[in-house]
């Protein structure tokens, strides 16, 4: 039986790739700093015993002690709009290299590094393929990910370790405890704002789809050693996608438009300000939340539709419909 190791298996994504593993009957090891999943379903196989978890972070944890398996998903990393980048490359690119290292000694049959369309920049994009220029925008998890990716890719080259690097969208779908539930509860008060009337293409990802994507990729050797945008694809505008979501939570679709140059002005500011004095907790607005959204964002996934046979099996009315389910469960 095929195995695999997952880092950062208790979070979002790392979630759902440890389910989609488990049903295509490979056996799952994780990592993470926690050891209690908030995915019911990824719970349930832990105490069920049929994923076997420890508890460490990427820059600590003795990888050298576990076992050897045939697939490594790098999952886990630091993930914020905001920070400092010396803490941001210390997690995404030095751990991340102690993955490999790990990889390397037990003679693993493939690295899959869990990147991000953010690499890209904010330059306003529709159907970018993955050959595009990576201009980064500045902003510590932007640039430490392209970093990353760029170390995993010569790295991996370097040893002869097959890779992957996967650069999500923005991915949303139940657990997701960061932006969905942000996002909802500015939906159902009326408080959402967005950019220019929501007019811009983004690049949603339903974190199903991304989970298949993921682990086709990973498992499949005329994958290795390329790397895709994964998107659901369907192109939608933030006035669609928060439309539909009012829609499903029965509430009013009532948003908050902001002119663009205003958005980026405050946002600068507001940066400016926090930095000034050193404030290290993330502002409420951030350059890196607001540029995205001032332009078209939206990315090809005709490479992924052609080599991984990928066709987003849950479409964005069911995604966020399913969401939209999950968030009302908070509420009990």
């Amino acid at each position: 039986m095929k195995t695999a190791l997952i880092t950062g298996i208790c979070g979002f994504v790392g979630s759902y790739v440890a389910i989609n593993l488990i049903e295509r009957g490979l056996q799952v090891i994780g990592v993470d700093l926690s050891d209690k999943p908030k995915n019911k379903k990824l719970e349930d196989l832990i105490n069920a015993g049929k994923v076997k978890m420890w508890k460490g972070d990427l820059n600590s944890f003795d990888f050298s002690s576990l076992e050897r398996v045939d697939h490594v998903f790098q999952i886990a990393g630091k993930v914020s709009p905001w920070g400092d980048i010396r803490s941001f490359d210390k997690i995404n690119v030095e751990g991340t290299k102690r993955v490999i290292d790990y990889a390397k000694d037990k003679g693993v049959a493939s690295f899959l590094y869990l990147s991000s369309v953010a690499v890209y920049g904010f330059g306003g994009y529709s159907d970018l393929r993955e050959e595009a220029p990576k201009n980064p925008f500045d902003n510590p998890y932007s640039i430490s990910k392209l970093r990353a990716e760029t170390m995993v890719v010569e790295e991996c080259e370097k040893i002869g370790l097959p890779y992957v690097v996967i650069r999500p969208g923005n991915v949303y779908g139940p657990y997701d405890y960061t932006s969905s539930t942000h996002i909802y509860s500015k939906i159902e008060s009326g408080k959402m704002p967005y950019v220019d009337e929501g007019k811009y293409k983004s690049c949603f990802v339903y974190v199903e789809n991304l989970a298949e994507a993921i682990v086709t990729a990973g498992i499949t050797e005329k994958a290795w050693n390329k790397d895709f945008n994964i998107t659901d694809g369907f192109g939608e505008t933030l006035h669609e996608y928060f439309s539909l979501v009012a829609k499903e939570m029965g509430v009013r679709d009532r948003f908050i438009s902001i002119n663009a140059h205003l958005a980026k002005t405050v946002a600068a500011v507001v940066e400016s300000f926090y930095k000034l004095f050193k404030i290290k907790k993330a502002p409420l607005i951030t350059k890196f939340s607001t540029y995205q959204n001032c332009v078209d964002y939206h990315f090809s996934i005709e490479k992924a539709r052609n080599i991984l046979g990928f066709s987003p099996k849950i479409d964005l009315h069911e995604g966020v419909k399913r969401t939209v389910k999950w968030y009302k469960t908070l509420k009990n």
